[in-house]
């Protein structure tokens, strides 16, 4: 296992402390994950400088590459001198916000041609674009908790641009690997799988999408299917006995830590949905309204809490109409 995984691995259980601690009223707890997802994002942002890197000693990618920068530059300098020209001091701040998204979006359009290319060529460079797309996720997710704009565009692109990625590579594993040790390479295929639907299942039910119930019910039923499996635990693959673990060390993706935090995340929510789990905490609303929320199988409370927000919303708003919040 890479030091790089190991960290992952430990800012993922920091995350969960952090949810605990959230649920006990903590708002540093809510501040722990916000890190610990800035941190996660950091590590793949490496993972794909590095990838990137290392990819242009091929001269035809170095080519390719240097094309695509001197484009990315020379939109931003003329975008840039546009947005100058333009603002004025009461719409500078929109419009740098604009310029950033621009910025964001060139980029990630230039990266998509990079992969496609990566990709028709035979290229083995598609890991380090998981990388990008993965930095991508969990900036959105930090967006999110922290409720910046941008986020739910954030986790769109990241996990649709992930999914044919994680649908290619699944591929590609099942027949390298099949006639190696058939049941392994199902067991981890139907793994791979299930990640695929449960982040499809996070997308859909965060943008309030249809479909949602039936990736996730999907996703959870071969999930048992897989812990079935997984129960034989010793398994042969190329002439020799492995487990299951050792079995995971095939996958040459981050398939694996994606679907245990992807596992969590929409169990979760649906168990908030059906009230089987308290909703997250934070100051933005009094303390009364998070202990009647905490009640979740009482719906007379819920529906006091609900009352008890939209009252603080409109003080605020009254508030904020008349001057006394800027």
């Amino acid at each position: 296992m890479k030091p790089i995984t190991r960290i992952r691995i430990v800012l993922f259980a920091l995350m969960i402390f952090g949810s605990f601690a959230n649920f006990a009223l903590n708002e540093w707890g809510n501040t722990l994950i916000i890190w610990c997802e800035i941190l996660m994002a950091l590590s793949f942002l490496w993972e794909f400088v590095v990838s990137s890197i290392v990819s242009l000693r091929n001269p035809l990618k170095r080519k390719l590459n240097l094309v695509l920068l001197g484009v990315f530059g020379l939109l931003c300098i003329i975008f840039l001198f546009t947005v100058t020209n333009i603002a004025t001091p009461e719409t500078s701040e929109e419009k740098l916000g604009f310029f950033i998204a621009f910025t964001l979006l060139t980029l990630l359009v230039l990266i998509i041609i990079d992969a496609l290319y990566d990709f028709f060529k035979k290229y083995e460079n598609q890991g380090s674009y998981e990388s990008f797309f993965l930095c991508m996720f969990f900036i959105g997710l930090f967006f999110k908790n922290s409720r910046f704009a941008g986020s739910d565009i954030l986790l769109l692109l990241g996990i649709l641009l992930l999914v044919p990625y994680f649908i290619t590579t699944t591929i590609k594993f099942f027949k390298e690997n099949y006639k190696s040790g058939k049941a392994l390479v199902i067991v981890l295929t139907f793994g791979s799988i299930t990640t695929i639907l449960l982040g499809l299942a996070y997308l859909t039910k965060t943008m309030h999408w249809p479909f949602a119930d039936f990736f996730f019910y999907t996703a959870r039923a071969m999930t048992l299917v897989m812990i079935g499996g997984a129960i034989k635990w010793t398994y042969v693959f190329n002439g020799s006995k492995i487990n299951i673990v050792q079995g995971l060390r095939l996958f040459k993706t981050n398939v694996i830590l994606l679907f245990f935090m992807l596992f969590i995340f929409t169990s979760y929510k649906y168990f908030v949905i059906l009230k089987l789990a308290p909703d997250f905490y934070s100051a933005d609303y009094p303390e009364s309204y998070y202990k009647l929320r905490s009640k979740f199988n009482d719906q007379e409370s819920w529906n006091k809490a609900y009352e008890i927000r939209n009252a603080y919303d409109n003080f605020v708003q009254k508030a904020e109409d008349n001057g006394f919040i800027k």
